[in-house]
C-alpha cells in the first residue's frame, strides 16, 4: 500500500510543485555533489510533495525595530541545521541567552564554550569574554526549572559527555558544573552530542533532553543497529538525577532508519506534553509526543518516505525509466510548537535531493531549493491510508503546506542571485516559532535575499511572518534584519524565538559582515561575529493574510463559496487600476480556464462559472505581472 500510493503521489505533485509552488523561476540552481551535513550513510527517500503555498510572497520591510549587540564569536556555526533553544525571557521580565562562543582566530577554537548573556530588566550585562563551562564544548539549550534554578546543558568535545552547567538563582550565583551522560561498566561515559532540552513537568522541575550517541564518523560506535542514535533524557528534580537516559524513542529504530544525523531534531515542552521532531532528508520525518511527561510516547509521520532504509547510492527511480529522480523533503532544519491547547505545529525548510551518481557514496542536493512549510497534528499523518484518487479532498488536507519562500524583490518574476553562501539548507531556513495568549502564531526564519549580495554571494535576512487563525492563513512575510539599517549588507542567520510572545517578539540571531560560515561549508576567514538582541513590536507584522504589498500597490483579496458547485466568486479591493490574468489549473498544473480582465480603483467583483469542470481540487491563480494570488479550491457538485 505504501509504496504503490506513494510513488503515484510523487509523480502527481512534483508537478504540483512547479506549476503551483514555484510563483518565481529560479536562476543559476545550484546542483552541488557534496553531501549535505555530513550525512551519515545511507537514508531514505520522499514520498510527497509539499503544496498549497501561502500566497503573500512579497516582502515588505520592517519599519521599526530594537536591537543590541549583547556577544561576539569567531566560531560561527551556531548549528549544523535546527536551531536549538537558546533565549528564554522569564515572568520578571529578565532575559537569559546563550550561544556558542570562541575568541580565537584559529580553526582548533580551543576556547569554545557557551556564551552567556543576562538582561536585568533594565540592561543586558557587558558581552562574556570566556565561556561558561571549564572545558571545550558547544550547542548551549538555555532552560529555567519552576524553582528558578537556571541550566545551560552542552556536549562536551574534550571529555566526550553531556555537561550541565546551572546555578539556583537565575541572572546571579556561581555557576556549577554536571555530568550528564549514562557511563558504563568500564568508566566510559555515552559520547552523545548535538543536544537539545528543556523544561517541562506539572511543577516546572522536569528536563526532556534528546542528542545523538556520536556516530563512527566521530569516534562513536553502532548503537542499537543505528550508526548515530537519537535518544532522550529525562529528569523530574531539576537535573540532580536522571531517571531515563539513552532510551530510544518510539518507531526511531532499525525498522526504517540507518542513523541519524546532528541538529536534524527539535524538542518542545509545556507542563505534562512533550513534543520531539526530526526533520528526516532521506528518510521518514515524524513527530514524538508523550503527555505524561515523558513517560509513553505515540509516532505521527508528518514526511512519509516509500522506501524504508534507503541507503545512498542505491538510487531513487519512481517511474521506472531508468533515470535516477529528484524528490523533495526536509533540509533537516525545523522547529515545533506546542500551542496553548498542547497541540504542536511544525516548520521546516524544503529541499530537493537526487542520488543520481550510484557509485561517489554521496547524496545531491539543490541548493537553489526555496520554501519554508508547515504542518499541525489536525492534518493528521501522512500515511497515504487516503487513496489520492479516491478520496483526493481528504489526502490533500494531509499534506505540509509552503507559508514562505524567498522573495523577487524586483518583481521581475525571477529569483536572481549571484551565489548561494553553503549551509547545506533551503534558500528559506533555521525556522523559529512563538505564540501568544490569543493563540496567534508567529514564525522568523532566514532567508537568501534577491539582489543583495557582496558580487559572489547573496546575503540571508531573517523575515517573520504570523497567522492568527491557527496556521490556516499566514501573513505577508517581513524583513526584520534590513541591510540598509546598517553600512553594507549584512548576513542575519540562526535566529531563535521565546516561545511566550506578548506585544514583542524577541529573538537574538547571529550577524555577519560576510555570506556563509568560517566553519564549514565555504570556510571563509575567521572573523568576528555578532550576536544580537532583537526586538520587534508585533503590530509590525500584517493581520491579513490575504493582502499582497507591494511598494505602493495593496490588492485585498476574497474568494468563495469554497467549496463551490456552479459559480465562484472572485472580490478585491484594488488601489489602482491594472490588467490582471486569472486561471484555474488542477493539481496536475494544467489550464483549465483562463482570463484576462481590466480591474478598476475599488472593488471588482468577477464571477466565474464552473459548469464544465469535474469534482476535485483546483487552484485558482491571479496575476498581474508584480503580484501573484493562488488560492486553493474545492469543486464538489
Amino acid at each position: 500500500m505504501k509504496k504503490t500510493f506513494t510513488y503515484l503521489a510523487v509523480i502527481i505533485f512534483c508537478t504540483t510543485v512547479v506549476g503551483q509552488n514555484s510563483p518565481y523561476k529560479i536562476k543559476n540552481v545550484d546542483v552541488s555533489s557534496v553531501t549535505p551535513k555530513n550525512m551519515v550513510s545511507g537514508y531514505e527517500t520522499l514520498s510527497n510533495l509539499i503544496t498549497n503555498t501561502n500566497p503573500n510572497t512579497i516582502a515588505t520591510k520592517l519599519m521599526s525595530m530594537d536591537e543590541v549587540l549583547i556577544g561576539t564569536t569567531t566560531y560561527d556555526l551556531q548549528s549544523n541545521a535546527s536551531v536549538d533553544n537558546r533565549l528564554i525571557r522569564h515572568n520578571d521580565g529578565t532575559i537569559s541567552a546563550t550561544w556558542t562562543m570562541s575568541a580565537q582566530y584559529a580553526s582548533a577554537y580551543s576556547d569554545r564554550g557557551t556564551g552567556y548573556n543576562f538582561y536585568d530588566g533594565s540592561s543586558w550585562d557587558s558581552s562574556p569574554t570566556s565561556r561558561l563551562e571549564s572545558s571545550r564544548g558547544g550547542w548551549p539549550s538555555m532552560l529555567t526549572t519552576g524553582s528558578g534554578k537556571e541550566i545551560a546543558i552542552t556536549h562536551n568535545t574534550d571529555n566526550g559527555y553531556l555537561l550541565m552547567t546551572h546555578r539556583p538563582q537565575v541572572g546571579s550565583g556561581t555557576w556549577d558544573e554536571q555530568i550528564i551522560s549514562s557511563m558504563d561498566s568500564n568508566g566510559v561515559y555515552t559520547d552523545i552530542i548535538w543536544n537539545r532540552a528543556v523544561s517541562g513537568g506539572a511543577n516546572g522541575e522536569s528536563i526532556h533532553m534528546v542528542g545523538v550517541i556520536a556516530p563512527s564518523g566521530l569516534g562513536g560506535s553502532i548503537w542499537n543497529g543505528l550508526d548515530g542514535a537519537l535518544v532522550y533524557y529525562r529528569s523530574q528534580d531539576g537535573g540532580v538525577t536522571w531517571d531515563i537516559k539513552d532510551m530510544q524513542l518510539p518507531t526511531l529504530d532499525t525498522t526504517k532508519y540507518l542513523g541519524f544525523n546532528g541538529d536534524d531534531y527539535a524538542i518542545a515542552a509545556e507542563g505534562e506534553t512533550v513534543v520531539i521532531a526530526y526533520f528526516g532528508d532521506l528518510d521518514d520525518s515524524v513527530l514524538l509526543k508523550s503527555t505524561d511527561n515523558g513517560n509513553t510516547w505515540t509516532s505521527t509521520v508528518f514526511l512519509d518516505f516509500p522506501v524504508d532504509k534507503y541507503a545512498t547510492d542505491s538510487g531513487i527511480d519512481l517511474d521506472g525509466d531508468g533515470v535516477m529522480d529528484s524528490v523533495y523533503s526536509t533540509d533537516g532544519a525545523g522547529t515545533v510548537l506546542l500551542d496553548n491547547n498542547g497541540s504542536a505545529h511544525v516548520f521546516f525548510g524544503n529541499m530537493r535531493l537526487l542520488d543520481a551518481d550510484l557509485s561517489d557514496g554521496n547524496t545531491s542536493y539543490f541548493g537553489g531549493t526555496s520554501g519554508i512549510i508547515y504542518w499541525n497534528e489536525n492534518m493528521g499523518p501522512d500515511d497515504y491510508s487516503n487513496n489520492p484518487i479516491s478520496s483526493p479532498s481528504l489526502w490533500y488536507s494531509n499534506l505540509p503546506q509552503m507559508i514562505a519562500f524567498a522573495e523577487d524583490l524586483d518583481g521581475d518574476g525571477i529569483l536572481n542571485y549571484v551565489g548561494i553562501p553553503t549551509y547545506y539548507l533551503s534558500l528559506d531556513c533555521m525556522p523559529s516559532a512563538g505564540i501568544d495568549n490569543q493563540g496567534n502564531i508567529f514564525v522568523t526564519y532566514s532567508s537568501l535575499m534577491e539582489n543583495i549580495d557582496q558580487g559572489s554571494q547573496n546575503f540571508r535576512h531573517v523575515h517573520a511572518i504570523k497567522s492568527m487563525d491557527g496556521g490556516t492563513t499566514w501573513s505577508v512575510p517581513k524583513d526584520i534584519t534590513p541591510h540598509d539599517v546598517w553600512s553594507g549588507a549584512q548576513e542575519c542567520v540562526f535566529a531563535r524565538m521565546d516561545r511566550n510572545v506578548d506585544d514583542k517578539i524577541r529573538l537574538i540571531y547571529q550577524k555577519d559582515f560576510e555570506p556563509g560560515l568560517a566553519v564549514r561549508g565555504d570556510e571563509d576567514i575567521i572573523d568576528l561575529n555578532e550576536i544580537i538582541y532583537l526586538e520587534l513590536d508585533t503590530t509590525e507584522l500584517s493581520s491579513s493574510s490575504t493582502s499582497i504589498i507591494n511598494n505602493d500597490i495593496k490588492i485585498d483579496f476574497s474568494v468563495y463559496p469554497n467549496p463551490a458547485n456552479e459559480k465562484i466568486t472572485l472580490e478585491f479591493i484594488s488601489h489602482n487600476s491594472n490588467k490582471i490574468n486569472i486561471s484555474i489549473t488542477n493539481i496536475l498544473g494544467k489550464e483549465i480556464k483562463n482570463y484576462s480582465i481590466n480591474s478598476i480603483m475599488g472593488t471588482n467583483r468577477y464571477n466565474i462559472d464552473l459548469d464544465d469542470i469535474k469534482n476535485g481540487i483546483y487552484f485558482l491563480n491571479f496575476n498581474n505581472k508584480t503580484l501573484e494570488y493562488i488560492e486553493k479550491i474545492i469543486i464538489s457538485k
